[in-house]
């Protein structure tokens, strides 16, 4: 009877225990369980506070840049002198003498054209003249005898042997023979205005080259047909450059225009010829700024050994002295462009950030010069996102540059 009671009571003891481990089990599930919300409620409220309070910017303090500077920028070469040549002439090229690439002098022959019909022209011209001479000396001639034969009747009518009448008509016809001699005086004056005029023509079937240079080009080759003029449609013999001295170009932007002048020194080199400085002279600037592109075009003239071709990209490197205060320094990504211009974000002494208006200058890659609207020293913000507006405090934190 006793070892009946007690298989009861361990079989409530037992359920007791297990009722005890579940709900054990329960409290440490809903422990593990609620402890990533409760870390997370105390990350929220960290963020939550750090929210509340100034946001934190990078920033830093603007430099001065150098007072004098330098500007690099690509050029194109042309020759000194460079002209066509067209042919003052008609007819047939007889012969050529130059190619392209060769060196000339000036005056020499480049090429000859045959012009059979002026050349007859001249011959023409020629013999009318000596034909016209022959006739100048009979009327020079006939107004010999018509003086004399005036004068005699003259002393005939004083003598009353003749009468008047006729010996007036002796004077009429002397007069009459002068005016024929002067006649064919201005008849021969004309006619070797002819030949002079179809002599300085025919001069023209010899090609020369206007000045010492190259051979740039070719349009004609011996039995070519060729025109006389420069219209539309005539064809060019040949065209010649000067390249012993080359004119180089560049367009300098409006914001380092200031203080180029003629007569500066100008640094060019070719990217074809590495290592190699040539110095020029800036001959002359546009002394305007185009409105297109607000540029001002700067020719710069160069001596040149061969080296460099006519035709040729370079880079043209200038010094642009300001004469004035250094430019402020400003980071390229402290740059803000709005629609009311360029600005800059500002702190001052209160950590209180400002949108300021500036004026750039050049624009140097890493960083831009500021030509007015900051100062040196000024604390300026960094890549400023959303959050930094007009009249926020911030809390920043300077780099140095």
């Amino acid at each position: 009877m006793q070892t009946t009671q007690a298989a009861p009571e361990r079989t409530s003891r037992t359920a007791y225990l297990g009722a005890a481990a579940f709900f054990i089990v329960l409290i440490l599930i809903g422990i593990v369980a609620l402890l990533p919300k409760l870390r997370h409620r105390d990350e929220l409220r960290v963020e939550a506070e750090a929210a509340s309070g100034p946001p934190i910017v990078v920033a830093t303090r603007l430099k001065l840049g150098e007072p004098e500077g330098q500007v690099q920028i690509a050029a194109s070469v042309q020759a000194f002198d460079q002209t066509p040549i067209y042919a003052r002439t008609s007819g047939f090229v007889k012969a050529r003498y130059v190619d392209i690439g060769d060196h000339v002098k000036k005056g020499q022959l480049l090429a000859v054209i045959d012009d059979p019909q002026t050349a007859q022209s001249l011959l023409q011209a020629k013999a009318t003249v000596a034909q016209l001479k022959a006739q100048l000396a009979q009327a020079e001639a006939n107004a010999q005898l018509a003086k004399v034969t005036d004068e005699r009747w003259q002393s005939l009518r004083s003598a009353g042997v003749v009468s008047h009448q006729d010996a007036d008509q002796k004077r009429a016809q002397a007069g009459a023979d002068v005016a024929a001699v002067a006649a064919a005086q201005a008849s021969i004056a004309a006619g070797e205005a002819n030949v002079k005029s179809l002599t300085e023509q025919v001069s023209f079937s010899r090609v020369v080259a206007p000045f010492s240079g190259v051979i740039l080009s070719r349009g004609i080759d011996t039995g070519s047909l060729i025109s006389s003029g420069s219209t539309t449609g005539v064809t060019q013999m040949f065209s010649i450059g000067q390249s012993d001295k080359v004119r180089v170009f560049a367009s300098v932007p409006q914001s380092s225009s200031i203080g180029l002048r003629a007569g500066q020194t100008a640094r060019v080199s070719v990217r074809e010829l590495p290592g190699q400085i040539f110095t020029g002279v800036v001959a002359r600037t546009s002394q305007s700024i185009d409105p297109g592109t607000r540029t001002l075009l700067v020719e710069v003239d160069l001596k040149n050994d061969g080296r460099i071709l006519p035709g040729m990209y370079a880079n043209v490197v200038l010094d642009t002295p300001r004469g004035g205060a250094a430019p402020v320094l400003l980071p390229t990504n402290a740059l803000v462009v709005r629609s009311s211009g360029p600005q800059a974000v500002v702190i001052d002494e209160a950590n209180v950030v400002h949108f300021r208006s500036i004026v750039l200058g050049r624009d140097l890659g890493a960083a831009v010069e500021v030509t007015a609207g900051l100062q040196h020293g000024d604390l300026v913000v960094l890549s400023p996102s959303d959050v930094v507006v007009d009249g926020a405090k911030v809390q920043p934190n300077i780099q140095q540059q």
